[in-house]
């Protein structure tokens, strides 16, 4: 059923957009047995190899069962133009730099580990290539270390220079134009912070330590002493660090840095009486206690290599001790002010404040900054408060300074960011706490855009206890007149709305949330509507279409909403399983309780439950489909489109209103109707050119074809219509496409000197396009109808 919006099996043929959805099964098969539509398509912004590598790693990270190769040796042959590179030692960098050990030892295996180096050009031209791939975001912040590790145990040891790949290493990590951003942090794990100290190890003896004498130390050596100063000697050699690894269990290995079970060593905080207990937890603390001080050790050995000062989190992990403020001298104020604010957070260290004279003002704004990137980074996980602090006491110290110092220091909004901010750390003992401290019902107030507070409430608990005493809490972000409904999963929101009710009836007066004019559906157009993708990025939930299920069909609670129809329908990564009651929808749209937008440029595309949708309606209510008024397409361009998308349109019937409309006389009029429905199909239904046997295809260019035989203007006009065709199935590769067209429309491509209807301008900047792409099979359809020289030829296909 609804076939007539997927395209068949041998048009799939992107390698991206099939790595992307994750369908390697299908990818796979493909490969394998040779699918000649197949085409790894980087995007018009690719430069080099860093919009490819990311694809490649995520390839070779997913199938990595595959006998002898055979996919691979399929997927990199030449001959089947699936991917093409300018050499396998671009390859293996590339590889290198992501820490795709599988891609290494790949292409080590299929080609001689001797015949080729790394560093067989200058170490800087590879810093350089480093940097690119930082430069894009295409690269974890420790990938090269344990890309570099594996290329090096995978080739002769006597055959490359140990100082010359010290040195590009410590290049990419302390120079450039991301010096100091790259390299071991806090989110790093434990065995990647071992890969990197055993490569280290690999590439150079370690000096001895110098003698601690703090007085004749430079400044700077003062700054590696405090570190160090109550730590053994730095790990000496390879063999210390396997051995230890044999007494640490994977949990750790697999775990970040900044994971409690590694530097916390107060994990339980009640007391127990029990003796057997007790020496359970004294095993576990010294276990606890050997594993920091060896992580330490790789720390310190680590900053060392490099000369720069350990980050803030990785201090309070592992060195900093209570009471001690020796931070202070290793991280001065500057002149923005308090550098420690977040590590204070996090940690509860609620001193740093008062050493660095911080004001409220500057703690607000950092609340603030955190809460609105959660917003702007699409529901990033951003719990700071406490994230690093495991004694409840700290925590309740922490709570009482702030609140003492906020008496003194009357910051506007504080209250409100502060409540969230504990709200997302998810105790309630301590939600009642503060509550308790500041008051019941708090006004909220935000400066910046913020995700809805709603969405940090994780149980029912929490909720109903805000729900009673601190009411404002709920109030909608961007309709402040109403209640958000913005939960993380609609049972959630089920359970709200009945505490709601419940109050209402019992006692109106009972809570402040009755001021409020009632709930606001969140997938109400023109909630996040004017802020970015921020609202489209919760479509991919898959809780979505359960929220929109339960708004459409309680018209009671939501009954002044106004839905944009299009907005309730989920993305098509979801399954159809998500779907929404047709006749619910239907529904809501005669009762102008939702509503249908004509497309504009913000629109991408159609999604296929909304095609499905309106082909629903096309056979069951024919009257009102053809009803511009209630289904809002009210323009014939748009009308028309539909037809065409659902698959509602005679082709055979030359004497129908459509084909009149577009195919009636041969003027501009005509032309730009076209032109018109050529950019709809290319924008919302792509998937038009394929299906059904090119029908649509071979519909319009017959009419396009008598074209070129108009008047010049007309010509022109025509003209212009094939090269935006052309120039769609040329960057999106789209062989079927242009062999149909060959094979059918040689009024288009034609091998006489005038190219048919394109010129020969045109056809070389579509054959140069897609050299600079490595779109070989395109290219070698096009280099039928136009002539290159040689020179032309090498300057775009090196450009890839």
């Amino acid at each position: 059923m609804h076939n007539q919006f997927s395209i068949p099996y041998d048009s799939i043929s992107s390698i991206n957009k099939l790595i992307d959805s994750n369908q390697f099964g299908i990818l796979k098969e493909k490969v394998i047995r040779n699918c000649r539509y197949l085409h790894f398509g980087p995007n018009q912004h690719s430069y080099n190899f860093a919009y490819d590598i990311r694809y490649l790693v995520k390839l070779f990270s997913t199938i990595n069962n595959d006998d002898n190769y055979r996919f691979y040796r399929n997927f990199f042959n030449s001959e089947n133009d699936y991917y093409n590179s300018s050499s396998v030692e671009a390859y293996l960098l590339h590889s290198i730099i992501n820490g795709s050990n599988k891609f290494i030892k790949y292409i080590l295996e299929l080609n001689s580990p001797n015949s080729f180096l790394l560093l067989d050009k200058e170490y800087s031209q590879v810093a350089n290539d480093f940097y690119l791939f930082y430069g894009h975001r295409l690269i974890n912040n420790d990938s090269f270390y344990k890309g570099l590790l594996c290329y090096l145990n995978n080739i002769d040891n006597d055959i490359y220079d140990r100082n010359q790949y010290l040195q590009l290493l410590i290049s990419c990590t302390t120079e450039g134009p991301y010096k100091g951003n790259y390299g071991i942090c806090q989110k790093s794990t434990l065995k990647t912070l071992i890969t990197t100290v055993t490569l280290i190890l690999k590439l150079k003896t370690p000096p001895p330590p110098p003698p601690i004498e703090y007085e004749k130390e430079r400044e700077k050596e003062k700054e590696k002493e405090i570190i160090s100063k109550n730590i053994f000697e730095p790990i000496a050699t390879i063999e210390e660090i396997n051995n230890f690894i044999m007494k640490i269990n994977k949990v750790n290995l697999k775990s970040s840095l900044d994971d409690p079970i590694n530097f916390n060593n107060n994990n339980n905080n009640n007391n127990n009486n029990n003796n057997n207990n007790n020496n359970n937890n004294n095993n576990n603390n010294n276990n606890n206690n050997e594993i920091k001080n060896f992580i330490r050790e790789l720390l310190v050995f680590y900053y060392s290599t490099f000369g720069y000062k350990i980050l803030k989190d990785l201090y309070f992990c592992y060195f900093h001790e209570e009471f001690n403020y020796d931070y202070k001298r290793i991280y001065p104020k500057n002149n923005t002010g308090c550098i420690l604010i977040e590590t204070a957070i996090r940690f509860g260290i609620y001193e740093i404040f008062e050493l660095y004279e911080t004001n409220n003002r500057d703690i607000k704004e950092f609340f603030e900054t955190e809460l609105s990137s959660i917003f702007e980074y699409n529901y990033k996980d951003n719990k700071v408060l406490f994230s690093h602090c495991y004694d409840r006491k700290r925590k309740i110290k922490f709570i009482d300074e702030i609140v003492e110092r906020t008496n003194k220091q009357t910051q506007p909004q504080f209250h409100s960011y502060y409540l969230s901010m504990i709200v997302i750390h998810n105790d309630i003992e301590l939600v009642k706490y503060y509550s308790n401290k500041i008051g019941n019902h708090i006004q909220t107030d935000y400066n910046r855009p913020l995700f809805p507070p709603t969405y940090y409430i994780e149980s029912i608990e929490m909720s109903e206890f805000l729900f009673y005493n601190q009411g404002n809490y709920f109030q909608d972000i961007f309709f402040s007149d109403y209640i958000s409904t913005f939960f993380k999963n609609v049972e959630l929101l089920k359970h709200f709305e009945s505490l709601l009710d419940k109050s209402k009836s019992l006692n109106p007066l009972s809570s402040d949330i009755h001021a409020y004019n009632g709930l606001v559906g969140f997938v109400i157009y023109g909630h996040f509507g004017d802020r970015g993708n921020y609202y489209f990025a919760f479509k991919t939930n898959k809780n979505y279409s359960d929220f929109v299920n339960h708004f459409v069909s309680n018209p009671k609670l939501y009954f002044g909403d106004k839905f944009h129809l299009e907005l309730l329908f989920t993305t098509s990564e979801l399954s159809s399983k998500y779907s929404i009651n047709f006749q619910t929808l239907r529904n809501l749209v005669i009762n102008r309780h939702a509503f249908v937008k004509e497309p504009d440029r913000q629109t991408v595309s159609y999604s296929k439950e909304f095609l499905k949708f309106m082909d629903w309606i096309y056979t069951n209510y024919n009257d009102e489909f053809e009803n511009g008024d209630i289904f809002g397409f009210k323009t014939l361009r748009y009308q028309y489109h539909l037809l065409f998308a659902i698959d509602r349109f005679d082709f055979d019937t030359n004497n129908s209103i459509i084909n009149k409309y577009y195919n009636e006389e041969e003027n501009s009029v005509y032309v730009e109707r076209l032109r018109l429905l050529l950019n709809d199909v290319i924008q919302l239904t792509p998937y038009l050119f394929e299906i059904n046997n090119f029908k649509f295809l071979n519909w319009f260019l017959t009419i396009i074809k008598k074209y070129p035989n108009s008047s010049f203007s007309i010509h022109g006009l025509s003209n212009n219509l094939v090269f935006t065709l052309m120039n769609h199935i040329t960057t999106n590769s789209k062989l079927q496409i242009l062999e149909y067209i060959h094979q059918n429309f040689q009024f288009i491509l034609k091998e006489e000197s005038d190219g048919g209807i394109l010129n020969i301008k045109d056809l070389k900047s579509f054959l140069f396009s897609s050299l600079q792409r490595g779109a070989v099979k395109i290219s070698k359809i096009l280099s039928q109808f136009i002539t290159i020289t040689k020179d032309e030829f090498e300057k775009y296909s090196n450009q890839k």
